[in-house]
């Protein structure tokens, strides 16, 4: 059973600082939900139930009924909303004013409500402030939820506004997040009166803790995207694609491993961060693929090592492939001939590395590369342009060409499969049924068959289960035919193999056409991590033969952000206008509504707190004879608390008024009708003499005073809420 205590009051500083905590995260909580109004609203409405929780915690108000009216408040503040937007309200106030109202008192109620429970509950139960803790980290986390992932776009009314004042967001929620990390610490507090030199040590300790974290960063650099994909260097990755052709059907990476010496056949491997950009890529040339698909090759597998594909032993085959980044211009050995042609145009890009990759990656056919100085550093792992002699003809011309090039050995290394006549049976079969007698014996005919074939009979799904086989390719090519991209790339280039066409397969990345939209900017995630086919032709060079299966299992996938793949490439662009965006209409907070609504927002609490002031101070003279006493008594320590002097917690009142003996005499006296009115005595002044020795008391603790302290007094309109 959780033992309830008897709550002590906390010091003014940590009251201060907790409504301060409480304040922010519940500004953080309706930041992009609410209108100004609604956000003030939440605001204020925490502050006062901050303010109010400590003393009804310490009331003898049950915790139920505390709960119970939050919930009835919030309940009637949610209808009250409801009214002004869905009444006739709007049509007499407007429905600009009537939407802000609703916000107004539907954020208010719900903030004060929700405090009132959290601190309550907390004070009286202190095993319970670990649910303050956790409501005010998830509130702040809230405010960066949609940067995770590397979308520095998000949230818009930060990025927008770093952005047009030349600022990187990145930072700036660095800066946030240290402001939180102070925030928790602060919430944490639970110091009690006397001890303010312990609360500011905690308050020091935490801006250090928070300067030492901006400091580390700012030594180490701002984080970069996690690993994931092919040639990342990472333990796992997985990609997911639209198919090119046959039904749009998805495709996949592997993940495990080395990615870039061989591809791992998983089973059951779960997505996480594949939304993380990993690169852009700008295209500086209008150049549409004849599958619709941008294919980026990194690495290729063409030796069969017994169980699948790895890459190349041999110094004779895969020269186009790169094992290391340029240090200055390179062009690619055995690359397709540059120049433009019917058959190929060239194509020049720069990629810009996000994420730190074991080797460069180009579009299809790359025939020299170029490093580049990066324009961000801190954002931007590497720089380097691209020259590809990229494929421009229909694929469909390229029926009639031959693969006749290769030496015995290298001829060997790209036929190479597993001993298994079902791939010679499966191939045949494929080409026999499907083509017409003119074309078996066609290279491009026979892979176009074969991979149509694997198109319409396999399943995609990253919820296989063949690698826990002896020949996953086989386990999967002639088992139930569900997998991802590396069995779909295996069984093709068994296949094609069986028929006798040098053949290897491919992996990097592949975006759809359609992303580049309007722009030259391609943005890359780790979800675009693909592995295909890749069949030689003579006069060509490596085609892509990418499987598209029509039938997944997997949920379809989502596009990125376009604003984040246009911000990127302009920023690797070095573009000055990338840092003097114009701001977003609606994208964030307005500061000058906020400031005349925080400002009414003030004036109308201050104008609250002195009304309760000088009602307490007045309420003596009107109040009838039964509660003369009470009132008269409290107004005297209104009074005395406006000049500094209040009684200290655990200090009765006889005490009290015996301390103040000497600067306010008839307080002595004023106490002991209090007191014994208190106990039902009926030996009592007249109401006459308790108003009497209530002022008396005053003036004699005024006469006592400076007048630069009874001046501040008058002045301030929470000393009431210091009397005891």
């Amino acid at each position: 059973m959780i033992a309830q205590i008897d709550p002590a009051p906390e010091s003014r500083l940590v009251a201060a600082v907790r409504t301060l905590v409480f304040a922010a995260a519940a500004g953080a909580a309706v930041l992009d939900i609410a209108l100004t109004a609604g956000w003030l609203g939440a605001v204020v409405g925490t502050v006062l139930a901050a303010l109010a929780a400590g003393r009804l915690a310490r009331s003898r108000v049950r915790l139920f009924v505390v709960w119970a009216g939050s919930l009835i408040a919030s309940w009637l503040g949610i209808l009250v909303a409801g009214w002004l937007v869905d009444g006739n309200a709007a049509a007499w106030i407007g429905p600009r004013v009537a939407l802000e109202g609703a916000d107004l008192v539907r954020y208010g109620v719900l903030g004060m409500g929700a405090v009132l429970v959290l601190r309550t509950t907390a004070v009286r139960y202190p095993v319970f402030a670990v649910g303050e803790l956790i409501a005010v980290a998830l509130a702040l986390a809230g405010v960066t939820a949609a940067h995770r992932d590397g979308a520095i776009n998000h949230p818009r009314w930060l990025s927008d506004w770093a952005l047009s004042t030349g600022r990187d967001p990145q930072h700036l929620l660095l800066a946030f997040g240290a402001g939180t990390l102070v925030l928790l610490v602060l919430a944490l507090l639970r110091e009690r009166r006397g001890r303010g030199g312990r609360v500011l040590l905690h308050l020091g300790s935490a801006a250090v803790l928070a300067a030492l974290l901006l400091l580390l960063f700012r030594v180490l650099g701002p984080p970069h995207p996690r690993g994931g994909g092919i040639g990342q260097g990472a333990k796992e990755s997985e990609a997911r694609v639209k198919g090119a052709r046959n039904g749009g059907g998805e495709r996949g990476a592997a993940r495990g491993g080395d990615q870039l010496t061989q591809l791992e056949f998983q089973d059951d491997y779960s997505s996480k961060s594949q939304d993380s950009p990993v690169a852009v890529v700008i295209l500086h040339d209008d150049y549409s693929p004849p599958l619709g698909y941008y294919y980026f090759r990194q690495t290729a597998f063409s030796q069969y090592n017994g169980r699948r594909l790895v890459a190349r032993t041999r110094d004779d085959i895969d020269r186009d492939i790169l094992t290391e980044f340029p240090t200055g211009r390179i062009a690619v050995p055995d690359a397709p001939e540059g120049g433009e042609s019917r058959e190929r145009t060239v194509v020049h890009t720069t990629v810009a590395l996000l994420a730190e990759h074991a080797r460069p990656f180009g579009l299809e056919s790359p025939t020299e590369f170029v490093p580049r100085d990066s324009p961000d550093a801190g954002r931007f792992q590497r720089l380097y342009d691209v020259t590809s002699s990229s494929l421009a003809l229909r694929y469909e011309d390229l029926l009639g060409r031959r693969s006749s090039r290769w030496t015995a050995g290298a001829a060997a290394a790209y036929t190479g499969l597993p001993d298994d006549p079902r791939y010679r049976e499966l191939a045949d079969r494929i080409v026999q049924t499907t083509l017409r007698p003119e074309h078996r014996n066609d290279p491009f005919a026979q892979a176009i068959a074969i991979s149509s074939w694997l198109g319409k009979n396999g399943i995609y799904s990253t919820r296989s289960q063949h690698a826990g086989a002896g020949d996953p390719t086989a386990d999967f090519l002639f088992g139930d035919r569900t997998g991802y991209c590396v069995h779909f790339s295996h069984a093709a280039a068994f296949l094609l193999r069986a028929r006798g066409l040098p053949t290897r397969i491919a992996a990097g990345y592949v975006a759809d056409e359609g992303r580049r939209g309007s722009g030259s900017t391609l943005l890359l995630r780790q979800k675009d991590a693909h592995a295909w086919a890749e069949l030689y032709l003579d006069g060509f060079g490596w085609i892509i033969v990418d499987v598209a299966p029509e039938r997944s299992l997997d949920p379809p996938d989502t596009p990125p952000d376009p604003d984040l793949q246009r911000m990127l490439g302009e920023l690797a662009r070095g573009d000055p206008r990338a840092g003097k965006l114009p701001p977003r209409p609606g994208s964030g907070l307005d500061l000058g509504r906020i400031g005349r609504w925080a400002a009414l927002g003030l004036l109308g609490l201050l104008a609250l707190l002195y009304a309760v002031k000088l009602w307490r101070l007045a309420v003596p003279s009107l109040a009838g004879t039964r509660h003369v006493h009470r009132v008269a008594y409290r107004a005297a320590l209104d009074r005395l608390a406006e000049l500094g002097w209040r009684r200290a917690p655990g200090e009765t009142r006889e005490r009290f008024a015996a301390r103040l003996g000497a600067v306010a005499p008839a307080l002595g006296e004023l106490t002991r009708e209090h007191i014994g009115r208190a106990f039902g005595s009926t030996l009592l002044a007249p109401p006459e003499e308790m108003l009497r020795l209530a002022r008396t008391s005053t003036r004699e603790a005024r006469q006592a005073a400076p007048f630069w302290l009874r001046l501040l007094g008058a002045l301030d309109p929470t000393s009431w809420l210091r009397t005891r």
